[in-house]
Formats: C-alpha cells, structure tokens, sequence
C-alpha cells in the first residue's frame, strides 16, 4: 500500500471517529431534548384546560354525546381530556385509559406525568400523559385535566434525527477522504519527483536536474516555502549541487590523470626510441666509424639526461598530487634568489643577470622547494633569450607579503597563453618553444600554491616576460635594517 494511500486511511480514519462521537453527542442531547420538549407542551396544555375550566360554565362541565375522538394510535398530535372526578370524560380530542392511582397521585401531589402502554398498539408503544385535578367549588364538581401524546411522534422525530446526522456524517467523511487525498498528494507530490527524478539520474547520469522548490504567496508575492517539504526539496537540491560538484571534480581529476598519463607516455616515448635506435645502431655496426659512434652515444647520453630529469619532475607532480606535506622554516627568499643568480652566471655566460634584493621579511617555507622553483624561473628565462639577453630578479617586500621576480627580453608568451603555460605538458607556439616537457611552470605553479602564494606571468615593455610571485611573510621578530643589495652578472 502506497504512503498516501495509508495516509489516506489514517486521516479517514480519524475524521470517521471524530463524526461518531460529535454526533452521537449531540445525537444523546437533541433526543433528549425532543423528551423534555414533549413534556414541556403537555405541561402547557394541560394547565391551558384547567385554567379554562375556573371559567367555564357548567354546562360546559357536564358529559355529552361522546364525539369520536382522535385515536393515538393513528395519529401523533397532542390530545387533551376533561374528566369528571369518577373518571367520566367530559370532553376530549382523543381518549386513552388512565389508571386510577396515576389520577390518585395527581389528585395527591398537584400532578402527575406518566408513559401508558396502549391498548392494541405496537410492543413498546406508549402515551405520554400529564394530569394534573380541577376543582370547582362553586358549582361542587371537580375532576382531573389530562394532555396526551403518543410517544411514535418522539420516535418518528429520533429517526429523522438520525438519519440527518448519518447523511451529514456520510456527506463529510466523503468530503474528508477527498480532500485528505487531494491534500496528501499535493503535499507528496515532492516526494514523487524526488523519486522519478532520482530515477532519471541513475538512468542518465544527468547530475543537473533539480527539483522545483515549493512556492507561497506573501503579500502579492512569491516566497520559498519553509515547511517541512520545502526544506527537503531544498535539501535535496543541496545534495544534488554538492554531488554534481564531487563528480565533477572526480571527473575532472580522472581527466587530468588520463591526459597527465598520455601526455607523460609521448615524453617518454621520444626520449625511449631514440635512446633504442641508436643501441640498436651500435649493435649493428660494430664497425662503424669512430664519428658516428661517437654522435650515437652522445645521443645516448643527452636523451638519457632528459629522461632522467622528465622522470624527476613527474616524480615532483605525483608527490603534489600525493597532497605531500612541506617543511615549514623561515627561508630568507633573497638569500636564495641571489645564491640562484650566482649559480645561473656561471652555467650561462652569454647571458647577463641583474639582481636587486631590498630588505624583506623571511618566507615559512620549504627552502629546497623555494630554491627549485627559483631555478624554474630562471631556467624559463634563459630558454627564451638570445646571447647577449638580460634577466632581471628581484625580491621586495609588499606589506605582510614577499614579491619575487623574474624578467627578461626574450621572446616574451603568446597572447592568451598567460594562464595555460603553467599547465601540465603545455608549450606555447614557435616564439617560445623549446626542448623541455612544459612540466617546469607547472611544477612551480604548485610550489607557490604550496606555500599560499600566487604566480602571475605577463608580458614586459621590453618584449620579454615576466613572472611574478607573492608569498606570505613569516610572522618573526624584527630584524635589524639591512643594506639593499643590487648585483650585475654576465655580459
């Protein structure tokens, strides 16, 4: 059985209770009304007749010619009858045996009310009688009022009564299960969404549907519903968005992993073949000249260069992807940055480097990541100049954040490419190719995310690029006030 459907009966069953008992209630009291009211007539008619007869004449007191009374058998209306003190009737509209001590009481106590079966009638079937004595003592004659009725007229009204109340009671449990059906409906129709589109989902893996919130109207206008149906559509949609976004980042993350994979297999691809090519090579010609052997294992040797340092920076990636935890020491930035330029002049002679390195709180950092990255950038540099180009480096001090440098006059990045070389295994067009694997940028992208910076690349006035790095400064006491150093290598 569905929920509404249970719903359903529970709400009719509650409404069905509460019919019986409201109108079995009122159903006890109305009928005992309809006695008290019968009674309350009879007592007014009766002391109708007995205030007529201090005024009748006598006349008017003494038997007649019995008229044909009104049977209460066939016929419910009130009667009344005038007795003489020996029971004779006087006059009446209907007639019914009154026992001899209900008129003794009467005649004792100033009244009497009885119910007396009556003669040849249905089982049960009474009349309800009220007597109360006359007395005329002028004209010597006394004798009894009596006021009648058959009890079939209480009866007949409690039927009616009943079956009012039970089509009443019928017509409102009908009304009642509809609307609780209607209204249960209405008030799962969330919940039947919820389910189908559920349903949907699993079927079509479209993580985009929602459910439509439930509206109320405010003061001419539309408003989130905050019931209990609401909140859960609301809820659910919140489940809905946060799964959406799981997916997408697993899906991303599958993405990436996949293009990582493929991109790290064609790296490793080149290097591998040409590395076989030339063993097999040497293999072959056991005789070839010493010039050719010689260029073989120089190839051997630069390829094998190159694999190895592709292998340690995907090596580098993996243990970023790993979530790898960094040291975490003061580092002076400058420091490094200026060990790096000493380094760099020698490696590269036909380049000329220029540091410039003012005074500038210390970085919490890892300082064997910190001086990878810095060799990135100028490795960067130095791939996209000519002889005879310059690099600029410097380290300066922005408010609570450390700003590194690192300019040339190179070839400077393609337009729109600003943000993409610093993807995994990208390479920019012709003007700033080069035999790496676009995992440098990338490495050192992670290396400032690592340590809560940001990298910036953009384009110079001298046609050359230019990284810039922020960092956050490490909270330490105050130095004494250093010399700003500003150094010139090379050519």
């Amino acid at each position: 059985m569905s929920i509404r459907a249970r719903i359903t009966l529970v709400g009719v069953g509650v409404v069905t209770l509460v019919i019986c008992c409201l109108s079995s209630t009122l159903y006890t009291l109305i009928s005992l009304g309809l006695d008290s009211g019968r009674d309350t007539e009879l007592t007014a008619r009766v002391d109708a007749v007995v205030d007529g007869v201090a005024t009748a004449a006598r006349e008017d007191l003494t038997p007649v010619a019995p008229l044909a009374p009104i049977d209460p058998r066939s016929n419910l209306d009130a009667f009344v009858m005038l007795l003489a003190e020996d029971g004779t009737v006087l006059r009446a509209t209907g007639q019914v045996s009154v026992p001899a001590d209900v008129l003794a009481t009467a005649k004792r106590t100033g009244r009497a009310t009885t119910s007396i079966p009556i003669a040849g009638g249905e089982p049960g079937e009474t009349v309800r009688v009220q007597v109360r004595p006359w007395e005329r003592t002028d004209l010597s004659l006394s004798g009894y009022a009596v006021a009648g009725q058959t009890s079939r007229q209480v009866a007949q009204d409690r039927v009616g009564l009943f079956a009012l109340f039970g089509a009443s009671g019928l017509v409102t449990l009908v009304a009642a299960s509809i609307a609780v059906w209607v209204a249960t409906g209405r008030a799962l129709r969330p919940l039947r969404e919820m389910a189908a589109m559920a349903d949907e989902v699993g079927r079509s893996a479209d993580l985009g549907r929602r459910l439509p919130t439930p509206k109320a109207m405010t003061n001419g206008a539309r408003r989130s519903r905050v019931d209990t149906v609401g909140r859960l559509a609301t809820s659910f949609n919140a489940m809905m968005d946060r799964l959406q976004e799981a997916y997408a980042r697993v899906a991303g993350a599958l993405t990436a992993q996949q293009r990582f994979t493929a991109d790290a297999s064609h790296e490793l691809r080149t290097p591998l073949t040409t590395i076989r090519n030339n063993a097999e090579f040497l293999l072959q010609h056991p005789d070839a000249r010493d010039a050719d052997r010689a260029e073989a294992l120089r190839d051997i040797a630069g390829e094998s260069v190159r694999m190895s340092r592709l292998i340690d920076n995907l090596l580098t990636l993996a243990r970023a992807d790993g979530g790898v935890q960094l040291r975490r020491e003061p580092v002076d930035v400058g420091a490094v940055a200026e060990e790096v330029c000493r380094q760099a002049v020698a490696l590269h002679p036909a380049r000329a480097f220029t540091f410039a390195g003012p005074p500038a709180r210390a970085v919490a950092g890892d300082v064997d990541m910190l001086t990878q990255l810095m060799w990135i950038l100028v490795d960067n540099a130095v791939k996209f100049t000519v002889d005879g180009g310059h690099i600029w480096v410097a380290v300066t001090q922005h408010g609570a954040r450390v700003q590194l440098t690192v300019a040339d006059d190179g070839a400077g990045i393609p337009a729109g490419a600003e943000q993409r070389i610093f993807d995994r295994f990208y390479r920019a067009d012709q003007a700033r190719s080069g035999g790496g694997a676009g995992l440098g940028l990338a490495i050192a992208a992670w290396i400032v995310t690592a340590h809560g910076g940001t990298v910036v690349a953009a384009n110079n006035d001298r046609g050359g690029a230019t990284f810039s790095v922020e960092l956050p400064a490490a909270p330490r006491p105050d130095e004494p006030t250093a010399v700003p150093v500003i150094m010139n290598y090379g050519s």
